[in-house]
């Protein structure tokens, strides 16, 4: 904020003449108004200290796995050239640090994070089945079973993120429920396909019933409970 040199009248921010004498303002003090913003920037230090520290808990576990890898990898060459241990761990601890590097929280939307786990996952079982040259359960078993399960999680986070519950930490076991009552029979056809060949429900349909029934109540509760209640439960968990 300035002041008129003739009148000293106070002066809003970027006035070139006094609106009480007519004196123009110098232009160096007009100028100097236009680069100073009325308020500061903010910044978001709780942010950039979080970026820091996934940053060193992410180096910190790669290079603990650089150094288990060439550990493992001398111990290779020098014990049983020919075993499969090392390959098999060597995968683990590629995967490991795939995972570390999802759940440190670098993406943030979770249906991403879904799709890098369950893509991971897939990897991760295809590697382990193939070292011994035979593909007997990755292909009829794993990869079906992670395929579903990261597209019904994913479409699930997707209707929470976009449902009108988001921000009530309650609805979480809701919707994790649902998926899991979702999932379940999938799970189970794809076991009986393999096994007796044909379609069979049965532990599923109970599962599925309960966790149906369990939402429904939890949902239920908290529609019913006092606003007071929900501010004190708000409170309690942070949320």
């Amino acid at each position: 904020m300035a002041y008129c040199s003739q009148c000293g009248v106070k002066l809003e921010e970027h006035i070139e003449v006094c609106p009480l004498c007519d004196y123009r303002v110098p232009e160096d003090l007009v100028n100097q108004q236009k680069k100073q913003p009325a308020y500061p920037n903010p910044i978001n230090a709780y942010e950039r200290q979080s970026y820091v520290t996934r940053n060193k808990i992410f180096y910190t576990y790669f290079m603990i796995s650089l150094a288990a890898m060439s550990i493992l990898l001398v111990l290779n060459s020098l014990i049983r050239p020919t075993h499969k241990i090392f390959q098999y761990s060597v995968i683990c601890i590629v995967a490991s640090n795939i995972v570390v590097f999802l759940l440190l929280g670098y993406i943030k939307r979770v249906d991403r994070i879904f799709l890098g786990l369950g893509l991971m996952t897939v990897f991760l079982t295809l590697m382990l089945d193939s070292i011994d040259a035979k593909m007997t359960w990755s292909l009829t078993y794993a990869a079906p079973i992670t395929v579903a399960s990261t597209a019904v999680f994913m479409i699930v986070s997707r209707k929470y993120a976009k449902g009108a519950h988001t921000n009530h930490f309650i609805f979480v076991p809701v919707y994790i429920c649902i998926a899991l009552a979702i999932l379940l029979p999938i799970i189970e056809i794809i076991i009986a396909l393999n096994i007796i060949h044909k379609v069979h429900l049965s532990w599923s349909l109970i599962s599925t019933i309960s966790l149906l029934a369990f939402s429904g109540i939890v949902a239920g509760l908290y529609f019913q409970m006092p606003e007071y209640i929900k501010e004190r439960i708000i409170r309690l968990f942070h949320v």
